[in-house]
């Protein structure tokens, strides 16, 4: 029976008897298991120190040169230690210790898990904004006196699933307009756009189906 990947943490199983170096498969397996159940790190932010200490697990931070969102732990034989790092796979989450909150990997980032009662606020910089992953349960909040244009993408592009809440304020004098990206629909205005009613003005998102989502709040009314 040949080697095979097993779903979920990616490990392997099923060797043939007496297949060559499947003492090795088996302790990287092993090790990999050791980290992701009830998995923790203690920074996603910390730059990564040149040695740690036992038992030391930490996530590269996004913006590193090298293994960036990578899960690292410090590993190896006494005196032979070093870094292992883990490739994330979409779905892993894990507990932040500097933090204390929970994060979860969406295939190209790390995004914090919603917790009930607290919402993220985004800040969006910029003239132009499409919805993403990070964006999910969040209040994404304008700023400044220039307009803001924020885009509901297709599901192709970004699979929200149904029931999805995503709150959008104008915090500045600049318009915030939402509009519906081409192939979505966008219920509770005409034309698929719609501006906020003007400065601390805000509205709710929710997506009810495939490519189809309602917005109500303070508009202030249909885009050309």
């Amino acid at each position: 029976m040949p080697e095979r990947i097993m779903p979920g943490l990616g490990l392997r199983a099923f060797y043939d008897p007496g297949q060559r170096n499947w003492g090795t498969s088996l302790s990287e397996d092993l090790r990999r298991l050791s980290v992701m159940v009830q998995a923790r790190a203690a920074s996603r932010t910390t730059t990564l120190p040149a040695s740690g200490n036992s038992g030391d697990i930490t996530i590269v931070p996004a913006g590193s040169p090298a293994n960036a969102n990578a899960l690292a732990l410090w590993d190896g034989e006494t005196g032979a230690e070093a870094w292992v790092f883990l490739t994330p796979q979409d779905g892993w989450q894990v507990w932040i210790t500097d933090e204390a909150r929970s994060v979860r990997f969406t295939g190209a980032a790390w995004v914090e898990v919603p917790r009930p009662g607290i919402v993220t606020i985004r800040t969006l910089t910029g003239t132009a904004h499409t919805l993403e992953a990070i964006d999910l349960g969040a209040i994404l909040e304008t700023s400044g006196a220039s307009p803001v244009t924020v885009t509901i993408p297709t599901e192709a592009s970004v699979a929200f699933e149904i029931g999805t809440l995503i709150n959008i304020t104008q915090g500045g004098s600049g318009v915030a307009t939402i509009t519906a990206g081409t192939g979505v629909s966008l219920n509770g205005v005409t034309g698929g756009s719609v501006a906020l009613d003007g400065p601390w003005s805000g509205a709710a998102l929710t997506k009810r189906g495939e490519d189809a989502w309602i917005i109500q709040g303070a508009l202030a009314g249909s885009v050309a």
